[in-house]
């Protein structure tokens, strides 16, 4: 008798342990499904799709809708400091063309391999962005501002970018937030650090209402605390009829001097994951 019930025991003891697996699993997909820094902290690792759009050094400047070098030039070439490979260089001679123009060398959009554009246009869609950019030379000048980096609207009610990565002339670099009504909003800073890679993800909430779409920011593979307080910013993020990435150099008139922007690693997925483990050399947090 003391046998058989000694076996009952252990048959009770695995069916315990079977559930405990159960519950842990179930417990990091929940963890998993909130994305990074779910789980107080812990790491997790979402399986991670293939992104929507990736700049691939390999279809040169056929990666982009289009590229505006006024003046400038965009093209590929090994990674100076010798860490990722092919990488685009955007370059620019700092020498207005005329008068009204000013100094622009940047890549426009994203064109998939079947050579279709990829828009952010739909309401609610959320999209994030990775990319790593590195600086210099890159002439500044106190009170005037070089953007690096647009979410930039078209259509009709366009204007000033939704979002915008700043060099002020002040030693930082900034992302800034342009409301519907054009009042700007600093959400976050840091060192502008020339000459070497500054790793970013920006995700966004697709939505004209200022209650549904958010801002996150991630540098270097941290979250980063925006203005408010939280690492996610309430903001309209569409104002005409799409927005779409442009990264480079460009900038306020009375900044002289030629500028070098490279770019590598850029995509486009529907989650942190997504475009973080498509990018060599990356590792999500």
């Amino acid at each position: 008798m003391d046998v058989h019930t000694g076996k009952k025991r252990r048959r009770w003891g695995v069916g315990l342990a079977a559930a405990a697996a159960v519950a842990a699993a179930g417990a990091w997909t929940a963890a998993a499904s909130e994305g990074p820094g779910a789980g107080e902290g812990r790491a997790v690792h979402p399986r991670a799709a293939a992104p929507l759009w990736t700049a691939d050094p390999g279809r040169g400047v056929k990666s982009f809708e289009g590229i505006e070098t006024k003046p400038g030039s965009v093209k590929v070439v090994n990674d100076p400091t010798g860490r990722y490979g092919k990488s685009y260089e955007l370059h620019t001679s700092g020498k207005k063309e005329d008068a009204d123009t000013r100094v622009r060398v940047e890549t426009r959009g994203h064109r998939t391999a079947d050579g279709s554009p990829l828009r952010f246009s739909k309401e609610g869609d959320v999209f994030y962005v990775h990319w790593r950019s590195m600086w210099g030379p890159l002439p500044v000048e106190r009170g005037k501002w070089v953007v690096l980096w647009q979410l930039k609207d078209y259509g009709p009610g366009a204007a000033t970018p939704p979002l915008s990565l700043r060099a002020r002339g002040d030693g930082t670099v900034d992302l800034e937030y342009c409301d519907p009504k054009l009042k700007t909003t600093k959400l976050w800073h840091t060192a502008l650090k020339l000459d070497e890679w500054n790793d970013f993800v920006v995700g966004v909430r697709i939505s004209k209402n200022p209650a549904e779409g958010w801002v996150k920011l991630w540098h270097d593979g941290t979250a980063q605390e925006l203005a408010g307080g939280g690492q996610q910013y309430a903001a309209a993020t569409l104002r005409g009829d799409w927005v779409l990435d442009k990264w480079g150099v460009y900038r306020a008139d009375g900044i002289t001097g030629p500028a070098t922007a490279y770019l590598n690693g850029a995509a486009v997925g529907r989650s942190y994951e997504d475009v973080t483990s498509a990018s060599p050399g990356r590792a999500p947090k």
